[in-house]
């Protein structure tokens, strides 16, 4: 038979469990979170309040314990209070510790396709070309087919060629140095009629192909935006019959790009390749010594030439991709 306790047992009884429950409401979480978010703990908040109206008969006991708690020699202690915040403040740095730390932005580099006829597919397009691959930021592709121009698809069809380098490239930049073999009759194109180079409709027919090329290079690819359009124009020549025709076709090229609005810039060579009187340069310095600028043609680029016009050329590229100028050495 369980026999009632005495009340000396009693009092013994008590004291101790209520020493024991006051060292286990020390030992919790001052946030009153029970532990933190990776280690949650298994007993419930708020386990010991009690309904309305119920007898604490332990609340004296407890008072009681409270205050000998509150008796002790707390000299060079923070208050309860501040404890608490300084708990606080250490989980939360804790948990930022924890924290991975923010990812920096990666961002690809600007993607670059030149197109073109044999300035492109030789010495200028290839200098040019290494000149953006040595840039971290730029990666750089190059297309070219000497003797090719949009007068006859029929020899190369760039409307096809362009295209495609376009959707396999992904470029966000297209440089197109391109015309100058364009100075001729426009051969038969899916329908179309020969149109004579000397005719009074050549100019609008050539315009109607420029306009084409374009809207194929500067198309939208998978849902991404279409490229810019960057057009070299031709350099001015020596010999006055072809830059008579030059002249016609630049003007053609540059209304074509214009047309582009934003996705369009057409970039006039002739001014890096003149004097303050306009007259052509022969030489120029590269590389600190005075050299040669143009073949014996007239048309074409020495190597030195090609160095010379890509360092000008080069600067504009940047500007037109959004990233930072280099100082010019």
């Amino acid at each position: 038979m369980i026999r009632p306790l005495t009340a000396r047992a009693s009092a013994l009884f008590t004291l101790p469990s209520l020493a024991l429950a006051v060292a286990l409401v020390g030992c919790a979480d001052p946030s009153g979170t029970g532990g933190t978010v990776d280690s949650p703990s298994d007993a419930p908040v708020e386990s010991e309040q009690h309904e309305p109206g119920e007898p604490e008969a332990d609340a004296p006991v407890l008072a009681a314990a409270d205050s000998a708690a509150n008796d002790q020699d707390t000299e060079g202690q923070p208050a309860l209070e501040d404890q608490d915040e300084a708990a606080e403040g250490e989980g939360e740095a804790a948990e930022a510790a924890d924290e991975p730390p923010e990812p920096e932005a990666i961002l690809e580099p600007r993607r670059v396709l030149i197109v073109g006829s044999s300035l492109a597919a030789t010495g200028l397009g290839a200098v040019l070309e290494d000149t953006l691959d040595a840039n971290p930021d730029v990666v750089c592709y190059r297309k070219g087919k000497s003797a090719s121009g949009l007068a006859r698809p029929d020899f190369y069809d760039w409307f096809d060629q362009g295209k495609r380098q376009v959707e396999f490239r992904k470029p966000d930049l297209v440089i197109v140095i391109m015309g100058a073999n364009d100075g001729q009759d426009l051969t038969p194109w899916k329908g179309s009629r020969r149109v004579r180079w000397d005719s009074e409709g050549w100019p609008e027919a050539y315009r109607g192909r420029v306009d084409q090329f374009l809207a194929e290079l500067a198309a939208p690819i998978e849902e991404a935006e279409g490229a810019k359009v960057m057009w070299l124009g031709l350099p001015k020549v020596p010999s006055p019959s072809l830059e008579r025709k030059l002249k016609v076709i630049r003007e053609i090229h540059e209304q074509g790009v214009g047309a582009l609005g934003d996705g369009g810039l057409y970039l006039d060579t002739t001014q890096y390749l003149v004097d303050e009187q306009g007259a052509l340069l022969r030489s120029a310095e590269v590389k600190g010594k005075q050299r040669e600028l143009r073949s014996e043609d007239g048309v074409h680029f020495t190597m030195s030439g090609c160095e010379y016009l890509a360092a000008k050329i080069y600067p504009e590229v940047l500007e037109a991709l959004g990233l930072p100028v280099e100082a010019s050495e």
